[in-house]
């Protein structure tokens, strides 16, 4: 009866609902301000216009909120002009429309806008660099998106977190908000987020000098960035961090590798001219690391010319400092002393305290008679910028204390509330129920047809899981019979014929004692053959023997164990796959014939492409298990040539298992197989063919 009370109540709250639509002049009204303020924060957008008319605009829409009909209206437009932050440039006049938002959403309860309008909050404070605010904003939007389950948003904060935390060099909070981001996005398949979360990773892993993993983590955001469109540009910055993980390695002729491919990315000039800049600045340091200076002055100006454009303060103080590396490496210190000395000024201006520190490092070197000055400007700042970051650390702990604190009472208070309000249901439930009765015996009629055939499916999956069983029992007890033959065969052979020919052999010994020498020689050669078969029969007991009780490695295991052989140590092998997905159950033709062109791709890879990694992928699409065999080596042209013996393989086995395969090369970009094989299907191969 609980169930038929709680229909009428969803019924009855419907029908209530529909008496209370907003009259068409008030959406109308809504709207018609809304396109006002958008009007007035694209006016402010006009380069000709001037600061005074610019926040005369501001005004004339904060105003036109506060004098909004009601509180929802006026929550709709503070959160509007609060999302707008380049409108509200103000910094005075955004807080107040943004106290406002806050203070509206939570009169309203609007929990989705005020997680937002925190959101917004904490964008400004990192606009202006005043990072606790904003890491306590975040977090304040945080637990809101937590309380509504919003996982996309809740996504978002933890990376917003880690972001603010990878500057200060709290490096443990980064990486820890960062998994959980990257928890959150998975559940929701947000590739491209989950490419930005696995970037920021990378970013803090190379920073703290972990450079293998750090690449790991490279890799697997370009394997999400892959997954979604248009992915050129952020595939080039991926890239570019790459190389200069390389770099940092001193893995050089990898790193100006990588730094060139990004140079080749179409269009990238006129798309990104800072990324493709940062490109030719970092290219040319890793050829001066190199040691090959040809080219590299002309990459440094070029580079160094596009950042002025661009006015990036911080970046082009560094293009100066690797210039100023250059010029003394080619033995002009006088010009690496002017260079450095204009990257010094560049990182003052654009208030870059970790250049600066290098800087006056480096110009120690190059000044010897004014080391001392800029040692004691470095151990100032230094031990400033180190109390300054300690400070902040510690003052997010306990951010992040006070809010689980925080959770914790609103938790208590919550479950006082569901108490309070389940008793109301009640209430309205019996009330209700008098005047929808006759409603209420329909409900029942209806709710009792669909739980027989609840019932119905419920006994048809109970047979078929007992069918299954019975199957899996018979399977087993054949297992069980297989065995036994096995081992009974073991002991007739060790027991029966073995004990045969060991009395053949004493018999022969006594006559070889009473024989001439031709003859004792002659039965010699006989007890040396029935010895041999003795050995051969009893080497075959024990294989049989011991093959009744082998443990045989699963799938994933026999994969990594072929790829973990590798005896080529300049080849890094990667191999990704659901834990959660139960490959063993893969049809042993499948398995066997996908480990068989694994393992030959693997070889060829090792033999013929130059590669420095190679890496496999399992997974499941529907009905489908996808294999991917990627390699970064010469590659080669599918169109040219006859194909190989390992090709013609391939399609062997792939028409066998009624799957499909595709290969992917070009010269100089490596090699990328993939398989797609139908698992649903019954296919039935005979397995003299797959050795």
């Amino acid at each position: 009866m609980n169930k038929s009370y709680f229909y009428i109540i969803i019924l009855f709250l419907l029908c209530l609902s529909c008496t209370k639509t907003k009259p068409e002049k008030v959406i109308q009204e809504t709207y018609s301000t809304i396109d006002s303020i958008s009007v007035w924060a694209s006016e402010s957008l006009a380069p000709e216009i001037t600061e005074e008319d610019k926040l005369s605009l501001q005004l004339k829409a904060f105003n036109l909120a506060k004098n909004a009909g009601n509180d929802s209206k006026k929550a709709i437009y503070f959160s509007n002009l609060s999302y707008n932050t380049d409108f509200i440039s103000d910094s005075l006049l955004y807080r107040k429309v943004n106290e406002q938002a806050i203070l509206l959403n939570k009169s309203i309860k609007d929990s989705f806008a005020l997680g937002n309008a925190y959101w917004d909050l904490a964008h400004f404070f990192e606009k202006y660099s005043i990072k606790d605010s904003a890491f306590y904003n975040y977090s304040e939007a945080l637990d809101i998106f937590n309380a509504i389950d919003d996982k996309q948003n809740i996504g978002q904060m933890y990376l917003k977190m880690a972001v603010i935390q990878m500057k200060i060099k709290d490096y443990t909070g980064s990486e820890a908000n960062t998994v959980k981001a990257i928890e959150n996005f998975k559940s929701i398949d947000d590739n491209k987020k989950l490419s930005d979360s696995y970037n920021i990773l990378g970013i803090v892993l190379n920073d703290l000098e972990e450079y293998d993993k750090s690449l790991s983590y490279y890799n697997e955001a370009l394997y999400y960035l892959k997954k979604t469109p248009n992915f050129n540009i952020s595939e080039a910055t991926l890239i570019n961090n790459i190389g200069v993980t390389y770099r940092n390695n001193e893995q050089y002729l990898q790193a100006i590798e990588n730094f060139e491919k990004v140079l080749g990315t179409n269009n990238l000039f006129v798309k990104n001219p800072n990324l493709y800049a940062k490109a030719l600045s970092n290219l040319a340091t890793a050829k001066l690391y190199n040691k090959d200076t040809v080219g590299v002055k002309n990459l440094f100006i070029k580079a160094i010319e596009i950042k002025k454009k661009e006015n990036d303060l911080g970046s082009l103080s560094s293009s100066y400092y690797n210039y100023a590396e250059y010029e003394a490496f080619a033995k002009d210190t006088l010009n690496a002393i002017i260079k450095a000395k204009e990257s010094e000024r560049l990182a003052n201006a654009g208030n870059s305290n970790e250049r600066l520190l290098k800087t006056w490092q480096y110009l120690a070197v190059l000044e010897k008679e004014n080391a001392t000055e800029y040692f004691k400007k470095f151990t100032a700042l230094n031990d400033s910028l180190q109390n300054e970051d300690r400070k902040q650390q510690n003052k997010f702990a306990r951010i992040r204390f006070e809010t689980d604190e925080f959770i914790a009472e609103n938790i208590e208070l919550e479950s006082e509330k569901e108490v309070l309000s389940k008793q109301k249901q009640i209430w309205i439930g019996i009330a209700t129920g008098f005047f929808l009765l006759g409603l209420s015996i329909y409900i029942i009629i209806n709710q009792r047809t669909k739980n027989q055939k609840l019932r119905f499916d419920q006994q048809q999956q109970a047979n078929n899981q007992e069918i299954f069983n019975l199957m899996l029992m018979q399977k087993q007890k054949v297992d069980e019979v297989k065995r036994l033959e096995q081992k009974r065969i073991s002991e007739e052979l060790h027991d029966g014929v073995l004990g045969k020919m060991l009395g053949a052999r004493m018999i022969l010994t006594g006559l070889n004692k009473r024989a001439t020498d031709e003859a004792i020689q002659e039965k010699s050669k006989a007890l040396g053959s029935l010895q041999e078969i003795e050995n051969e029969i009893r080497s075959i007991s024990h294989e049989l023997s011991h093959s009744a009780y082998q443990k045989i490695n699963n799938f994933t295991d026999s994969v990594e164990t072929l790829l973990s052989n590798n005896k080529n140590a300049n080849i890094k092998t990667i191999f990704h796959f659901n834990e959660d997905e139960n490959w063993d159950s893969l049809d042993g033709d499948i398995k066997i014939n996908v480990y068989r062109i694994i393992q030959e791709t693997f070889q060829n890879a090792i033999k013929h492409s130059k590669c420095t990694y190679f890496e496999v992928t399992f997974y499941r699409n529907d009905d489908q298990f996808n294999v991917i065999m990627s390699d970064n080596g010469i590659g080669y042209n599918i169109n040219k040539g006859k194909k190989g013996i390992g090709i013609r393989n391939i399609t062997s086995r792939m028409d066998k298992l009624k799957g499909t395969f595709h290969i992917d090369s070009t010269e100089g970009q490596g090699t990328t197989i993939s398989l797609n094989i139908p698992v649903n299907l019954k296919i039935k191969i005979s397995t003299n063919n797959n050795t």
